[in-house]
């Protein structure tokens, strides 16, 4: 039960840190930013709260906000009025450098316009702002909305032959060994650290799927480790580098965690000899995988692998750890190599 919990908490905090991070990136663009709002919001309303006839609306909706993590929840609304107001505290799974940012805003409203639509029966429009006046860290209005309410419906999308080869070629050359035996040595089975990898990478993909992408899950169950090249490409594409190292570390830590309970002997135990010192000021990984940072279309699926490895050695050793420095064979060096340091103060 305690894993669940955790495997939870890990899931809502990576779901936010993307949302948030995309919103900041949309700020900006109001076309795009308004069709983001919508399919968020969509998707809250329809699949985030399960109405209850013999239960206070504004209960239900209390107790959905309160799930998502934040830590004082008041609603200030009347049934059959037409607006509101929604009152909130921090939230536990929010980064606080992100707390405050145009992006947090963005997605609350859309978080707001989909869980209020069960308090108006009608779509709504919601705007959040910064609000320390109120004893709250955030306040929402919200209003009921001239624009008609949509069912969403995604449609599967058939890539064109050519592409489909590309994405193919990209996904096929991915090995468990490559993934993972870097650092760990082979007395670790490659079918436990494949199982372990399906579900922790896949069910991140599931946390932070939206729209159409839901319609694509389907094709995604098989476990494969091509299926897992694919989640990984999906999980990164068009997003920036830190953007995809702090979440490949999360990814990461869980990972090391759920392996934990499928081995009986202890990780640090299985980790590669160069890493065995808890007293090292830094530790190298040399790993094999040219034809990774040679290609512009492995890049990301580079980064990834690099920040998963960062994740899983702060959770076996017990401390930080972060990139110090980076070597790419397929671009200057004559080797592929990663340089980890402990951070300074942990």
């Amino acid at each position: 039960m305690a894993f669940d919990i955790i495997k939870e908490q890990r899931m809502i905090r990576t779901l936010f840190y993307s949302l948030i991070h995309s919103a900041n990136f949309l700020a900006d663009r109001a076309d795009q930013k308004q069709k983001f709002i919508q399919d968020i919001a969509t998707f809250v309303r329809e699949r985030s709260m399960v109405e209850d006839d013999t239960r206070d609306k504004c209960e239900l909706v209390k107790e959905t906000l309160e799930m998502f993590g934040w830590k004082s929840t008041k609603i200030d609304y009347l049934e059959g009025e037409t607006e509101g107001r929604v009152f909130l505290g921090k939230n536990r799974y929010i980064p606080n450098d992100l707390a405050d940012s145009q992006g947090a805003l963005i997605v609350l409203q859309a978080f707001i316009e989909g869980l209020c639509f069960h308090l108006i029966k009608a779509p709504v429009d919601a705007r959040a702002e910064l609000s320390l006046r109120t004893g709250s860290f955030y306040e929402i209005t919200f209003t009921r909305s001239s624009k008609e309410a949509t069912t969403p419906t995604y449609v599967k999308k058939t890539p064109h032959l050519a592409e489909e080869t590309i994405d193919m070629s990209i996904h096929d050359n991915l090995t468990i060994e490559q993934l993972f035996y870097p650092i760990f040595t082979r007395e670790i089975p490659t079918m436990i650290l494949f199982d372990a990898a399906w579900k922790v990478i896949r069910e991140s993909y599931v946390a932070n799927a939206l729209g159409s992408e839901l319609a694509e899950q389907e094709e995604l169950k098989k476990p494969s480790i091509r299926n897992i090249s694919i989640i990984i490409k999906k999980l990164t594409e068009k997003a920036p580098e830190e953007e995809i190292l702090n979440m490949a570390e999360i990814i990461g830590e869980f990972f090391a965690k759920f392996l934990k309970t499928k081995i009986s002997d202890a990780l640090y135990d299985k980790l590669q000899p160069t890493l065995k010192d808890k007293h090292a000021t830094s530790y190298l990984v040399y790993y094999d995988c040219k034809q990774f940072c040679s290609n512009d279309r492995f890049i990301n699926r580079c980064i990834f692998i690099r920040g998963m490895w960062t994740g899983i050695l702060s959770e076996v050793l017990g401390f930080p750890i972060q990139i110090k420095e980076v070597f790419h064979a397929g671009k200057r060096d004559r080797y592929c190599m990663i340089e980890f340091e402990p951070e300074k103060n942990a």
